[in-house]
Protein backbone atom coordinates (compact mmCIF):
# COMPACT_ATOMS: atom_id res chain seq x y z
CA UNK A 1 0.00 0.00 0.00
CA UNK A 2 1.61 3.58 -0.89
CA UNK A 3 0.92 5.88 1.60
CA UNK A 4 2.27 9.50 1.12
CA UNK A 5 2.64 12.45 3.33
CA UNK A 6 1.35 15.90 2.68
CA UNK A 7 1.95 19.23 3.98
CA UNK A 8 -0.74 21.32 4.75
CA UNK A 9 -1.13 24.95 4.42
CA UNK A 10 -3.42 27.28 6.73
CA UNK A 11 -4.80 30.33 5.02
CA UNK A 12 -6.52 33.19 6.29
CA UNK A 13 -9.91 34.67 5.54
CA UNK A 14 -10.29 37.24 8.05
CA UNK A 15 -8.58 40.35 6.35
CA UNK A 16 -8.17 41.98 10.47
CA UNK A 17 -6.24 38.89 11.46
CA UNK A 18 -2.30 38.34 11.12
CA UNK A 19 -2.03 35.62 8.23
CA UNK A 20 -0.69 31.99 9.82
CA UNK A 21 1.59 30.05 7.93
CA UNK A 22 1.65 26.83 8.03
CA UNK A 23 -0.72 25.87 10.77
CA UNK A 24 -1.30 22.76 9.62
CA UNK A 25 -1.96 19.02 9.79
CA UNK A 26 2.01 18.11 8.83
CA UNK A 27 0.77 14.43 8.54
CA UNK A 28 -2.15 13.58 6.59
CA UNK A 29 -1.48 10.32 5.62
CA UNK A 30 -4.20 9.25 2.68
CA UNK A 31 -4.48 6.36 0.58
CA UNK A 32 -3.45 6.30 -2.95
CA UNK A 33 -4.53 8.64 -4.77
CA UNK A 34 -35.06 35.33 14.83
CA UNK A 35 -35.26 36.00 16.32
CA UNK A 36 -37.21 35.62 19.64
CA UNK A 37 -40.15 35.30 18.20
CA UNK A 38 -39.47 31.89 17.18
CA UNK A 39 -40.28 30.81 21.18
CA UNK A 40 -42.71 28.58 21.90
CA UNK A 41 -45.42 31.07 22.99
CA UNK A 42 -47.81 29.82 25.89
CA UNK A 43 -47.27 25.97 25.98
CA UNK A 44 -47.28 24.00 29.50
CA UNK A 45 -45.11 20.99 30.79
CA UNK A 46 -44.92 18.66 27.96
CA UNK A 47 -46.55 20.34 25.50
CA UNK A 48 -44.54 22.00 22.33
CA UNK A 49 -45.03 24.44 19.56
CA UNK A 50 -45.77 22.83 15.97
CA UNK A 51 -42.57 24.49 14.76
CA UNK A 52 -40.38 21.90 16.73
CA UNK A 53 -39.80 19.14 14.25
CA UNK A 54 -37.36 15.88 14.74
CA UNK A 55 -36.49 13.77 16.89
CA UNK A 56 -33.70 14.34 20.45
CA UNK A 57 -32.04 11.41 21.38
CA UNK A 58 -29.91 11.39 24.74
CA UNK A 59 -28.16 8.97 27.26
CA UNK A 60 -29.17 8.93 30.46
CA UNK A 61 -27.74 6.91 33.33
CA UNK A 62 -28.66 2.98 32.89
CA UNK A 63 -31.60 3.87 30.63
CA UNK A 64 -29.39 3.71 27.73
CA UNK A 65 -30.15 6.11 24.79
CA UNK A 66 -34.11 7.66 24.90
CA UNK A 67 -35.78 9.63 22.09
CA UNK A 68 -38.55 11.56 22.21
CA UNK A 69 -40.14 12.75 18.96
CA UNK A 70 -41.46 16.42 18.48
CA UNK A 71 -43.80 18.33 18.56
CA UNK A 72 -45.61 15.35 20.58
CA UNK A 73 -43.53 14.60 23.29
CA UNK A 74 -43.52 10.38 23.13
CA UNK A 75 -41.20 8.46 22.48
CA UNK A 76 -39.10 5.39 24.52
CA UNK A 77 -36.33 3.43 24.50
CA UNK A 78 -33.74 3.88 21.12
CA UNK A 79 -30.58 2.30 22.00
CA UNK A 80 -30.68 -0.71 25.71
CA UNK A 81 -27.94 0.69 28.49
CA UNK A 82 -24.89 -0.80 26.85
CA UNK A 83 -21.34 0.04 28.98
CA UNK A 84 -19.50 -1.17 25.77
CA UNK A 85 -20.87 1.25 23.57
CA UNK A 86 -18.80 3.98 22.70
CA UNK A 87 -21.10 6.25 20.42
CA UNK A 88 -24.08 6.50 18.09
CA UNK A 89 -24.80 8.39 15.19
CA UNK A 90 -27.61 9.21 13.24
CA UNK A 91 -27.57 9.95 9.25
CA UNK A 92 -28.59 13.30 8.23
CA UNK A 93 -31.03 11.93 6.18
CA UNK A 94 -32.55 9.59 9.39
CA UNK A 95 -32.30 6.67 7.52
CA UNK A 96 -28.90 5.22 8.73
CA UNK A 97 -27.74 4.37 12.24
CA UNK A 98 -24.30 3.96 13.09
CA UNK A 99 -23.27 2.21 16.49
CA UNK A 100 -19.89 2.05 17.62
CA UNK A 101 -19.50 -0.55 20.14
CA UNK A 102 -15.78 -1.51 22.24
CA UNK A 103 -15.47 -5.57 21.05
CA UNK A 104 -12.15 -6.23 21.99
CA UNK A 105 -11.57 -9.51 23.73
CA UNK A 106 -7.88 -10.51 25.70
CA UNK A 107 -5.12 -9.73 23.63
CA UNK A 108 -7.12 -8.07 20.84
CA UNK A 109 -8.39 -4.34 20.60
CA UNK A 110 -11.64 -4.30 18.37
CA UNK A 111 -13.90 -1.82 18.11
CA UNK A 112 -17.14 -2.71 16.28
CA UNK A 113 -18.82 -0.11 13.71
CA UNK A 114 -22.23 -1.22 12.43
CA UNK A 115 -24.36 0.93 10.25
CA UNK A 116 -27.73 -0.36 10.12
CA UNK A 117 -31.20 1.03 8.67
CA UNK A 118 -33.48 2.84 10.78
CA UNK A 119 -36.78 1.71 9.48
CA UNK A 120 -36.03 -2.22 9.95
CA UNK A 121 -33.08 -2.37 11.63
CA UNK A 122 -31.00 -4.45 8.88
CA UNK A 123 -27.39 -4.41 8.68
CA UNK A 124 -25.82 -2.53 5.80
CA UNK A 125 -22.19 -1.87 6.67
CA UNK A 126 -20.29 -3.60 9.45
CA UNK A 127 -16.39 -4.22 9.94
CA UNK A 128 -14.19 -3.67 12.64
CA UNK A 129 -11.58 -1.31 13.36
CA UNK A 130 -8.17 -1.30 15.27
CA UNK A 131 -6.70 2.11 16.16
CA UNK A 132 -2.76 2.77 15.65
CA UNK A 133 -2.43 2.40 19.53
CA UNK A 134 -4.93 -0.56 19.71
CA UNK A 135 -7.54 2.17 21.36
CA UNK A 136 -10.45 0.63 22.05
CA UNK A 137 -12.73 3.58 23.18
CA UNK A 138 -12.82 5.52 19.62
CA UNK A 139 -15.99 7.11 18.18
CA UNK A 140 -17.48 7.64 14.73
CA UNK A 141 -19.41 10.01 12.95
CA UNK A 142 -21.08 9.91 9.16
CA UNK A 143 -20.32 12.32 6.66
CA UNK A 144 -23.75 14.34 5.39
CA UNK A 145 -23.48 11.76 2.10
CA UNK A 146 -23.08 8.74 4.12
CA UNK A 147 -20.31 7.86 2.11
CA UNK A 148 -17.10 7.94 4.94
CA UNK A 149 -16.75 7.59 8.69
CA UNK A 150 -15.01 10.05 10.48
CA UNK A 151 -12.96 8.34 13.72
CA UNK A 152 -11.87 10.17 17.33
CA UNK A 153 -10.15 8.75 19.37
CA UNK A 154 -8.93 9.19 23.46
CA UNK A 155 -5.32 8.25 22.66
CA UNK A 156 -3.44 11.32 21.12
CA UNK A 157 -1.41 8.93 19.36
CA UNK A 158 -4.13 7.94 17.05
CA UNK A 159 -4.90 11.25 15.54
CA UNK A 160 -8.19 11.45 13.36
CA UNK A 161 -9.11 8.57 11.11
CA UNK A 162 -11.37 8.68 8.53
CA UNK A 163 -12.68 5.66 6.69
CA UNK A 164 -15.22 4.51 3.85
CA UNK A 165 -18.69 3.61 5.10
CA UNK A 166 -17.27 -0.07 4.76
CA UNK A 167 -14.16 0.00 7.01
CA UNK A 168 -11.51 0.47 4.04
CA UNK A 169 -9.06 3.30 4.88
CA UNK A 170 -9.44 6.44 3.53
CA UNK A 171 -6.53 9.18 5.02
CA UNK A 172 -5.45 10.11 8.27
CA UNK A 173 -4.07 13.32 10.40
CA UNK A 174 -2.22 13.35 13.07
CA UNK A 175 -0.72 16.52 14.48
CA UNK A 176 -1.28 20.42 13.55
CA UNK A 177 2.36 22.19 13.31
CA UNK A 178 3.44 18.46 15.45
CA UNK A 179 1.41 19.39 17.79
CA UNK A 180 -0.61 16.31 18.58
CA UNK A 181 -4.57 16.44 18.90
CA UNK A 182 -6.16 16.44 21.93
CA UNK A 183 -7.93 14.24 24.25
CA UNK A 184 -11.32 13.54 22.18
CA UNK A 185 -10.83 16.02 19.67
CA UNK A 186 -13.90 18.00 18.76
CA UNK A 187 -13.73 17.04 14.73
CA UNK A 188 -17.73 17.82 13.24
CA UNK A 189 -18.60 17.58 9.49
CA UNK A 190 -19.92 20.35 7.53
CA UNK A 191 -22.11 20.08 4.00
CA UNK A 192 -20.34 18.59 1.06
CA UNK A 193 -17.77 16.42 3.73
CA UNK A 194 -15.85 19.07 4.87
CA UNK A 195 -14.38 19.21 8.28
CA UNK A 196 -14.39 21.38 11.26
CA UNK A 197 -12.22 20.86 14.11
CA UNK A 198 -10.89 23.01 17.58
CA UNK A 199 -7.23 22.62 18.12
CA UNK A 200 -5.68 24.62 20.84
CA UNK A 201 -7.04 28.13 20.39
CA UNK A 202 -8.04 28.11 16.88
CA UNK A 203 -11.48 26.68 15.13
CA UNK A 204 -10.24 25.17 11.95
CA UNK A 205 -12.01 23.97 8.44
CA UNK A 206 -10.38 21.68 5.97
CA UNK A 207 -12.34 21.17 2.52
CA UNK A 208 -11.93 17.62 0.30
CA UNK A 209 -9.15 16.32 -0.13
CA UNK A 210 -8.14 17.41 3.43
CA UNK A 211 -5.06 18.58 2.14
CA UNK A 212 -5.60 22.75 2.96
CA UNK A 213 -6.67 24.47 6.26
CA UNK A 214 -8.79 27.49 6.84
CA UNK A 215 -8.56 29.39 9.71
CA UNK A 216 -12.47 30.33 11.10
CA UNK A 217 -11.77 32.10 14.07
CA UNK A 218 -8.96 32.48 16.92
CA UNK A 219 -10.78 31.83 20.00
CA UNK A 220 -8.23 34.09 22.94
CA UNK A 221 -10.69 32.36 25.64
CA UNK A 222 -9.12 30.56 28.62
CA UNK A 223 -12.06 28.26 28.64
CA UNK A 224 -14.20 27.51 25.68
CA UNK A 225 -15.50 24.17 23.82
CA UNK A 226 -18.50 22.30 23.48
CA UNK A 227 -18.44 23.27 19.71
CA UNK A 228 -20.93 22.06 17.25
CA UNK A 229 -22.55 22.97 14.20
CA UNK A 230 -26.34 23.23 12.48
CA UNK A 231 -26.33 20.97 9.41
CA UNK A 232 -26.57 23.74 7.26
CA UNK A 233 -23.27 24.96 7.55
CA UNK A 234 -24.39 28.18 8.26
CA UNK A 235 -23.66 29.13 12.35
CA UNK A 236 -21.77 27.48 15.00
CA UNK A 237 -22.12 27.45 18.89
CA UNK A 238 -19.64 27.57 21.50
CA UNK A 239 -19.23 27.23 25.12
CA UNK A 240 -16.85 30.12 26.57
CA UNK A 241 -16.72 30.42 30.00
CA UNK A 242 -20.06 29.51 31.63
CA UNK A 243 -22.55 30.29 28.61
CA UNK A 244 -23.31 29.66 24.96
CA UNK A 245 -22.26 31.74 22.30
CA UNK A 246 -23.32 31.71 18.54
CA UNK A 247 -21.39 32.93 15.48
CA UNK A 248 -21.44 32.85 11.93
CA UNK A 249 -19.51 29.95 9.68
CA UNK A 250 -16.87 32.55 8.99
CA UNK A 251 -16.26 33.62 12.71
CA UNK A 252 -18.13 36.78 13.05
CA UNK A 253 -21.59 38.27 14.63
CA UNK A 254 -20.53 36.28 18.06
CA UNK A 255 -23.20 36.47 20.12
CA UNK A 256 -23.99 35.38 23.77
CA UNK A 257 -26.97 32.66 24.04
CA UNK A 258 -27.29 31.87 27.21
CA UNK A 259 -27.22 33.26 30.69
CA UNK A 260 -27.53 31.66 34.57
CA UNK A 261 -26.38 31.45 37.92
CA UNK A 262 -24.91 28.52 36.35
CA UNK A 263 -22.92 26.67 33.59
CA UNK A 264 -24.73 25.51 30.04
CA UNK A 265 -23.46 23.22 27.72
CA UNK A 266 -23.59 20.19 25.58
CA UNK A 267 -25.94 22.54 22.48
CA UNK A 268 -27.39 20.52 19.50
CA UNK A 269 -29.10 22.20 16.57
CA UNK A 270 -32.15 21.44 15.36
CA UNK A 271 -32.66 19.57 12.09
CA UNK A 272 -33.64 23.12 10.48
CA UNK A 273 -30.76 25.05 12.47
CA UNK A 274 -33.65 27.40 14.13
CA UNK A 275 -33.54 26.09 17.85
CA UNK A 276 -30.97 24.32 19.87
CA UNK A 277 -31.17 21.80 22.73
CA UNK A 278 -28.50 22.90 25.69
CA UNK A 279 -27.64 20.91 29.05
CA UNK A 280 -28.83 23.58 31.43
CA UNK A 281 -27.17 23.20 34.71
CA UNK A 282 -24.39 21.38 33.54
CA UNK A 283 -22.48 19.78 37.08
CA UNK A 284 -20.01 16.85 37.69
CA UNK A 285 -21.20 14.34 39.36
CA UNK A 286 -17.61 12.21 39.79
CA UNK A 287 -14.16 12.07 38.24
CA UNK A 288 -15.67 11.42 34.61
CA UNK A 289 -19.07 11.93 35.40
CA UNK A 290 -21.67 15.08 34.65
CA UNK A 291 -25.29 15.79 34.42
CA UNK A 292 -27.46 17.85 33.06
CA UNK A 293 -31.27 19.31 32.57
CA UNK A 294 -32.67 19.85 28.51
CA UNK A 295 -33.80 22.74 27.71
CA UNK A 296 -34.44 23.88 24.17
CA UNK A 297 -34.22 27.60 22.91
CA UNK A 298 -34.10 29.34 19.72
CA UNK A 299 -30.94 29.82 18.00
CA UNK A 300 -31.13 33.23 17.04
CA UNK A 301 -31.74 36.12 19.45
CA UNK A 302 -31.03 35.99 23.32
CA UNK A 303 -29.31 36.23 25.99
CA UNK A 304 -32.08 34.05 27.03
CA UNK A 305 -32.40 33.23 30.48
CA UNK A 306 -32.07 29.04 31.34
CA UNK A 307 -31.76 29.09 35.41
CA UNK A 308 -32.78 26.42 37.15
CA UNK A 309 -34.39 28.62 40.05
CA UNK A 310 -34.94 31.67 38.54
CA UNK A 311 -37.53 33.02 36.39
CA UNK A 312 -36.62 31.60 32.46
CA UNK A 313 -37.14 34.11 29.02
CA UNK A 314 -40.90 33.05 27.65
CA UNK A 315 -38.90 31.80 24.42
CA UNK A 316 -37.79 28.56 26.87
CA UNK A 317 -38.54 25.61 26.58
CA UNK A 318 -38.00 22.66 29.19
CA UNK A 319 -38.08 19.38 27.85
CA UNK A 320 -40.60 17.07 29.53
CA UNK A 321 -42.02 14.20 28.17
CA UNK A 322 -46.07 13.83 27.33
CA UNK A 323 -48.08 13.68 30.90
CA UNK A 324 -45.36 14.20 32.73
CA UNK A 325 -44.16 17.40 34.66
CA UNK A 326 -40.46 16.30 35.35
CA UNK A 327 -37.88 18.09 33.09
CA UNK A 328 -35.43 15.19 31.68
CA UNK A 329 -31.66 15.15 32.16
CA UNK A 330 -29.05 13.55 30.36
CA UNK A 331 -25.30 12.82 31.55
CA UNK A 332 -23.90 11.45 27.80
CA UNK A 333 -23.92 12.18 23.97
CA UNK A 334 -27.32 13.92 22.45
CA UNK A 335 -28.31 14.30 19.05
CA UNK A 336 -31.13 16.22 17.19
CA UNK A 337 -32.61 14.70 13.80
Amino acid sequence: MNVKKIKIRLTEPLPDMRQIYLLLLSSFLFLASCSKNDGPGEVGPGQYPNNLNGTIYYDWATEGILKMSLPDGTGGSFIPDNTKLNNFDISRDGNLRLTVVNASTLGQYDVRFTTSNMGDGSIVDEFVYNSPGGNTFCKGYLSPDNSLIVVTSNDQEDGITILKRNGEFFGRLHDINGEQFEFNQTVLWLPNNSLLMKHKNYIIRLDPPYNSGTLVKQMDYADWGDLQVNLQGTMLVVRIGNHLHTMNMDGTNLTQLTTSNFKEAEPVFSPDGKHILIGTEYRQTGPFGYIWQLKIIPSTGGPYHVDPVEENSREVIPVIWKDKDKIESAGGQMLWR
